[in-house]
């Protein structure tokens, strides 16, 4: 009877000494990173049973062994909690990672629209890459962006949404309408506003739009975040004395099917009301999509006395930037020099901006 004791206890060690062995197994396997070459999506339809599971993630090599899998789950009994549907693995993945995916239902959903506003990016860009993808027609879309009650709706006190596109990359799991997209766009742009950002541009006496447009104005001028507070200094310095801001790319917004060569005629048009060479002040709306930095800049220009600004001879991607005429001019010379001709339209010798 006593060997039979002993023998039987010596069962028992054995036994959960195999069990602590497995489980010990189970736990290093469930680490083990497998990686896929490719994408590779699951479908997990309802009332799928845990071994067809197993063996369909087997079978497209997300898991090493079905076998292990359906013990390792029924083991956690995790099995009752996964979710029907598509489910994405890519790169490195481990068994312990497939199981959080499928109980935690991080479902795959395909992107059927993805579009990209980039920074200065105009309403009539907009509304032809979003024609080109079928979101709408351009005669849909160039009407909507003007409608005066559309607009309202989204917050906005102003004749157009120029400039409360943000610019950002937008995605959609289903194809959206051109308002829904248009909505997407503008919540964003409350979303990126910095906050009391009305209250502080109206400190500086300017509404929203305003502030927007001014931005704007920042935006299409340079691509240098380290220059737009300079920018913004000298468009506040030309505002403050009432003198025209002089920007030419306000200029070349107001002119219907503008073909790359801003001509002399079109910086004495006094009929183009962007024509800030001519006319005061802000242009009437925004000329582009504004980043965050250039609504900041409205609010912090720089105060080194800067008066004017010019293209780097030497790199043209920056800007020059001076406090006196007789400074700006000389940088002028120097650009026309280096560029030939095609500078002196960019950079002619006026008391415009640059």
């Amino acid at each position: 009877m006593r060997k039979f004791i002993l023998f039987s206890v010596f069962f028992l060690f054995l036994t959960a000494g195999g069990l602590v062995g497995a489980f010990q197994f189970m736990g290093s396997w469930a680490l083990s990173p497998i990686h896929l070459p490719n994408d590779v999506v699951v479908e997990v339809k309802p009332g799928t049973a845990l071994k067809t599971l197993s063996s369909s993630l087997e079978k497209h090599g997300v898991i090493s062994n079905k076998v292990l899998f359906y013990t390792w789950m029924r083991l956690g009994s995790d099995y009752s909690k996964i979710q029907a549907g598509s489910y994405l693995f890519k790169g490195d993945t481990t068994p312990m990672a497939v199981r959080k995916k499928l109980v935690t239902g991080d479902i795959y959903r395909p992107l059927v629209l993805q579009v990209t506003i980039p920074e200065g990016f105009t309403l009539k860009m907009l509304t032809d890459r979003l024609a080109a993808k079928g979101v709408a027609s351009q005669a849909e879309l160039e009407k909507m962006v003007k409608d005066s009650k559309f607009i309202r709706s989204l917050g906005i006190k102003s004749a157009t949404l120029e400039g409360f596109t943000y610019p950002a990359t937008y995605s959609f799991e289903s194809m959206p309408s051109g308002s829904d997209f248009l909505k997407k766009t503008v919540k964003t742009f409350f979303e990126k506003l910095p906050v009391n950002y009305e209250d502080d541009v109206a400190k500086l006496g300017l509404n929203l739009t305003q502030a927007v447009t001014f931005a704007s104005l920042i935006e299409l001028e340079t691509m240098r975040d380290e220059e737009k507070p300079m920018i913004s200094e000298v468009i506040w310095s030309r505002l403050k004395r009432g003198e025209p801001l002089g920007i030419d790319a306000a200029i070349i917004y107001g002119i219907t099917n503008y073909d790359g060569d801003l001509k002399w005629k079109d910086l004495k048009n006094a009929k183009n009301r962007y024509n800030t060479r001519i006319h005061r002040g802000l242009p009437p709306t925004p000329i582009g999509a504004a980043s965050l930095s250039s609504l900041v800049a409205v609010l912090n220009p720089t105060k080194l006395g800067y008066y004017y600004y010019v293209l780097d001879s030497e790199d043209p991607s920056k800007h020059i930037f001076s406090r006196t005429l007789s400074e700006h001019n000389a940088h002028v010379r120097k650009l026309i020099k280096s560029s030939g001709k095609s500078a002196i339209r960019r950079s002619n010798e006026q008391k415009g901006t640059h």
